[in-house]
């Protein structure tokens, strides 16, 4: 009986080679290559992910491989209706405008393409007495809980580079709009404008401790 054996054995073993033959081609390979490549993760980015710019996808896809989760709120931030706030110039409608200074002001730089705001930052001391920071003509890209800071940092890029003076840094609050003119009021009774003299005005994501943009504070003029 041991004999008759061989003839099937040598068939269902030309049929095994030929199946992995046929997997191994060409055309099958290219229907199953997306099982082989799970390490290269496809991000679930909406169709208007793709209309941006082709650097600007590339900032995100990196980021998808580093925290997925991060680089998702990044993109639903980015891709939300932008909020636009016009709040009354405090200093131009004070009641005794001559008694209003000037104390700081610098604008909004772009870091990269997907952490950017231009506008201006300004440093005002009202007739009362109250420190009023206000930016102007704001545009910025939005991102996961953006909030408005000062530091005592003239550029700063990273949560560490604030960490160098974290006892002059200043949260005023969230963002209130990516657009548009917006007053905050300085509430901190130890403010003194001496230590941000060569400081900035920080837009920061307060959920991942990333900075968007900052503007360098000097004095005007």
């Amino acid at each position: 009986g041991c004999m008759n054996t061989r003839p099937a054995w040598s068939v269902l073993l030309l049929g095994a080679l030929a199946v992995i033959a046929l997997l191994l081609s060409p055309i099958w390979l290219d229907e199953f290559s997306p099982y082989f490549e799970e390490e290269e993760q496809q991000a679930p980015f909406p169709d208007a992910f793709y209309e941006f710019a082709r650097e600007t996808q590339d900032l995100y896809l990196d980021m998808y491989q580093t925290s997925s989760q991060m680089a998702i709120d990044f993109v639903a931030a980015r891709l939300e209706e932008l909020v636009d706030i016009q709040e009354p110039n405090l200093p131009v409608i004070d009641p005794n405008p001559s008694a209003v200074q000037q104390l700081l002001t610098g604008s909004f730089v772009t870091i990269t393409p997907i952490r950017s705001a231009t506008g201006s930052a300004t440093i005002y001391r009202l007739s009362d007495g109250r420190r009023v920071l206000r930016l102007e003509n704001l545009d910025a890209l939005n991102g996961p809980e953006l909030h408005v800071l000062l530091s005592a940092y003239p550029n700063p890029t990273t949560r560490e580079e604030l960490d160098q003076v974290p006892q002059y840094e200043i949260d005023l609050g969230p963002l209130k709009g990516n657009l548009g003119n917006q007053n905050y009021i300085i509430e901190d009774p130890a403010f003194n404008i001496d230590n941000y003299l060569q400081g900035s005005a920080v837009i920061y994501s307060a959920r991942y401790e990333i900075v968007f943009s900052f503007a360098p504070l000097s004095a005007p003029g």
